[in-house]
């Protein structure tokens, strides 16, 4: 799963990215065993504040040399529903009815069994994204404005779509080209570039998302604060992040699928995370272990693949995380609720609200 890399990507050392310290052990030296980067890469733990990061790092200049033009999270494209939100397959043309059923429940006996549905959304639900319902005020600002959501590092756009189907007014950020060109197209209003570049005003959104793009920013601080800033008082953040904190990065080492080097900047753990937030100036965050287990998929497609190279099984488990399949999510459920119900999830999803003024607050 190799891509070949014309632009060179440099290095430079840097102190912590959270507190400053200069200090630091190393955690984790391994190479880019998904995109084929060149070179070894190194993490490692701050002395002081204990944050993990990747020194050196690549220079603000070469970072989106990083990025292959088919790496995975850019491919989403925004999804196609019918009435009932079930996800339709866009390769068929669901123009003779909008109202397709699941296959769960086209086929006898299973549509008669009670509760079938309940448990199927249950089971699959790995509560990697949150979903949220417009505000029932929806005067926001001048007129009768729809509530705004704002997504960073959007992609393609396929969250962006799903909160555009709950009645939001939604406004994304993304530095590839390729993806924003796709949400482009889909009808959805997306800056190409960085929220250093973007024209959004503050306290504009009344919720903000970024899922799986705070551990690529070089200043999470910066990052997040500037969430807080265009979020308005009372307005809700949701995230999320790989848990390094879990016990996957300790039993895979330098084969751990969410070291993702030389991408992934930060490595946080439930209590970095949560405190950052704070600092920040949020409150009520609240910490989901995701029910996932596509790191240890793409974990154990490192493992074999380092071993031996043309390992079909190796490169399908290698590809996996980038293309999830219904039956192999069913069959993981059990373990992926297990690993999330004891707190060891390898991926969390996080949300927290910027406190509404005080005076606003005892009203």
């Amino acid at each position: 799963m190799s891509t070949s890399r014309s632009s060179e990507i440099l290095l430079e050392e840097i102190d912590c990215p959270l507190c400053g310290a200069t200090e630091n052990r190393v955690v984790v030296e391994a190479c880019d065993h998904q995109w084929g980067a060149v070179g070894e890469f190194v993490v490692v733990q701050c002395s002081q504040c204990a944050h993990r990061y990747m020194n050196p790092r690549p220079t603000l200049a070469t970072l989106g040399n990083c990025y292959p033009s088919d790496y995975g999270p850019h491919q989403l494209r925004p999804e196609v529903r019918n009435s009932a939100g079930d996800v339709l397959d866009q390769n068929v043309d669901h123009s003779v009815s909008a109202d397709v059923k699941p296959w769960y429940l086209r086929y006898l006996p299973l549509r008669h069994i009670p509760g079938l549905r309940q448990f199927y959304y249950w089971l699959t639900d790995d509560r990697s994204q949150v979903v949220p319902d417009p505000p029932s005020e929806i005067a926001c600002g001048e007129g009768n404005q729809l509530p705004r959501a704002f997504e960073l590092g959007c992609a393609a756009g396929a969250y962006l779509a799903r909160l555009q189907t709950r009645g939001w007014e939604v406004f994304g950020v993304e530095p590839g080209e390729g993806p924003v060109g796709i949400a482009q197209a889909a009808g959805l209003s997306v800056y190409h570039g960085t929220l250093d570049g973007a024209d959004v005003k503050s306290e504009s959104f009344d919720f903000a998302a970024s899922w799986m793009v705070i551990e690529h920013v070089p200043d999470p601080r910066q990052t997040l604060t500037q969430l807080h800033r265009l979020l308005k008082p009372g307005g809700s953040l949701a995230i999320s992040v790989p848990n390094a904190g879990c016990w996957e990065p300790r039993v895979f080492g330098t084969y751990w699928d969410a070291w993702d080097l030389p991408r992934h900047l930060h490595h946080f753990s439930p209590s970095s995370i949560r405190r950052l937030l704070l600092e920040c100036g949020f409150e009520d965050v609240r910490i989901t272990h995701q029910r996932t287990i596509l790191n240890i998929i793409g974990s154990l497609g490192i493992l074999l693949t380092s071993r031996r190279p043309t390992s079909r099984l190796g490169n399908w488990l290698l590809r996996y995380p980038h293309s999830p399949q219904l039956a192999v999510q069913l069959i993981a459920a059990p373990l992926a609720h297990a690993l999330a119900f004891f707190r060891q999830g390898g991926r969390l999803t996080i949300t927290a609200v910027r406190p509404r003024e005080v005076g606003e607050a005892n009203e």
